[in-house]
Parts: structure tokens; sequence; C-alpha cells
């Protein structure tokens, strides 16, 4: 049997049924988080598609500790192609808030599960406290009971979601959104080659993009740009970091312009200028992507000027496992 097409409330109904069944999963998926995953927890409820006057979380999962009564929930987004909508990840953290003023647990995380495909196409996914991959989670139930026939289909369902999304997220390609962010390459090719930056598939819409200049490492934590353009944020981030450890022992090297701020799981070094959008590309909008290009060389020229110091820095604040 073959389901072809698969929406994300199918994705929904599959993961809180495996949370609510199957401890091995529910264990597994919490090593995916950012602040829970060596957690000694059980799952108390699960709910599905949980909503307020934010909007709605299509997974709420409530853990409770085990050896005492403290308890934990990770909000969950599905996505398989639609883009993000506007503050989603910010209203997920608003209803996590609520659910702690209500006293339903102590601490929350906001999780986005969506294929690897779909995390390489849409950068902002990156202010999630943890992110899952459709793919991993297939692997994970084809390691359970391989010999079943449940676990083999239940894995080949999740695994051709992923498929849907590799396939179609060129549906969301938008001539407008091309030639504005060819404009703005052109302007960084000429006028900011310290950026290093490559020609960009953005999705409709979309003013968030990730730069890394080449000296920029991957280990042992990745440090790069985030260009959130509609916001006016620019982000020198490094992974797996405290920013209240960060701050103090660099706080003597920022300029006037810099603040340092927790995103998610990754510390950031932010400067914050106008705001731009995706339009027709006239002197007045590629005047703020100018604006935003320099602050991102001053961050790359910040890092470079300052490695030794920044990056023993980021070492002693390493997140906690």
């Amino acid at each position: 049997m073959s389901v072809e097409r698969k929406y994300e409330r199918d994705v929904d109904l599959l993961l809180a049924e495996e949370f609510s069944v199957s401890p091995k999963f529910a264990n597994w998926f919490l090593g995916k988080t950012s602040g829970f995953r060596n957690a000694d927890a059980r799952v108390l409820d699960v709910y599905v598609s949980r909503s307020d006057i934010t909007g709605e979380s299509d997974l709420v999962v409530v853990y409770q500790q085990s050896g005492n009564d403290e308890r934990f929930a990770l909000h969950i987004e599905d996505k398989i192609v639609a883009p993000l909508q506007a503050d989603q990840e910010r209203r997920y953290r608003l209803r996590g808030e609520a659910g702690i003023k209500r006293g339903e647990y102590a601490r929350f995380e906001v999780v986005l599960c969506s294929p690897q495909n779909y995390m390489e196409v849409h950068p902002e996914v990156a202010a999630f406290d943890a992110r899952v991959t459709y793919e991993e989670i297939a692997t994970f139930l084809r390691s359970q009971e391989p010999d079943r026939t449940r676990s083999q289909y239940r894995a080949q369902f999740i695994s051709t979601a992923a498929g849907r999304s590799v396939n179609t997220w060129k549906l969301d390609n938008d001539e407008l959104t091309n030639r504005f962010w060819d404009a703005a390459y052109n302007i960084a090719s000429r006028e900011f080659v310290d950026l290093e930056m490559k020609p960009l598939k953005v999705t409709k819409g979309s003013t968030w993009i990730n730069l890394r200049p080449r000296d920029m490492p991957t280990s042992p934590r990745r440090v790069y740009l985030f260009v959130k353009g509609d916001r006016g944020i620019m982000d020198l981030t490094f992974t797996a970091c405290r920013a209240y450890l960060l701050q103090p022992q660099i706080k003597d090297l920022l300029d006037e312009r810099m603040t340092v701020h927790q995103t998610g799981k990754s510390a950031a070094i932010r400067i914050v200028v106008a705001p731009f959008r995706v339009v027709e590309p006239d002197d007045d909008v590629l005047s703020r992507v100018r604006s935003a290009f320099s602050a991102c060389v001053d961050l790359v020229r910040f890092y470079r000027g300052n490695r030794e110091a920044i990056d023993l820095a980021t070492e002693r604040s390493i997140l906690s496992e």
C-alpha cells in the first residue's frame, strides 16, 4: 500500500502516536533537542493542533522528569513544503510561555520537524531551538524491529513525505524575489567581497540568508552570518553557545553598535540596521541592502581581528549538553 500525497496533518498524527506509545522514540527525540537531550523523562501528555489567539502548535508533547514532578514541553512545528508564516517561531514561543504561566510545565523548547531539504532552502529555521529531519525520524523507525512490516511502513511514509519537499520546493520560486537577490548578489560581488557571497536560490519573499566566508570555521562550532533583512538584524552566529556566558568575556571588544543575543541554541553578535523587504530593486531598497552588507562586513572583520579571543570565549561558553 502506498499513500502518494502526504500532508503535514498526516505527519502530526504519526508523530503523536509514536510519542504516545513508544518510549524509545520519545527518548530518542529528546536526544535531538537543545536543552533536554540528557533528561530522564517520560511522556505525560500529547496534544495535536493546540491553539490559542496567537495561532496553533502542531504538536505539544509534555514530559515529566523521572524522580520528581518537574515537567517540560516540546512545541513542535511540522513543515513539508509551505514556508513559515510571519513570526511563526515567535508565536510558538508565546504559546510556550503561556503554558508556563498556566502551570502546565516549567520549561519548553520550540522544535521544527521537516525534510532536510526544507531546512537548507529556508534559513529562517535557524531560529528554532532544535531541528529534526524527517530523514532522521525514518532512519530511527527503520532501526526499531526492522523485521516488522509496521515499522517499515511508517518509516517509508515519513521518508516519502520528505521526498515530496525535495521535488516541490521550487514551486515557491518567484521572479521578483530572483531579481531582488540577483541585484543584491551583484552589489556584494562588486562592493563587499569580504562576504564571498554566492548566487542564491531564495524562496518567495524571503529576506533571510546565511553567509559564511571560507575562513569562518565549521568546527568545533559553526560560525556564520545570519541576515534577517525584514528585521534589520545582522547576526554573527556561533552554534552551541550560551550568550550569557559569552557576553561578559567579549564586552570590551564590542563597538557601540554590537550586542550579544541568544538565538535558539546559538549565540550571536548583532548589529541592527534599517530593515528591507523583497520589492523591485530600486535605489532606496538597494541602499538598505548596502547598509546590511556593510554591517555584515564589519562583523566579519571584527571576528577576523579578534578571532583568538572570540574562539576562546565561545569555547568557554559551550552549550550544556
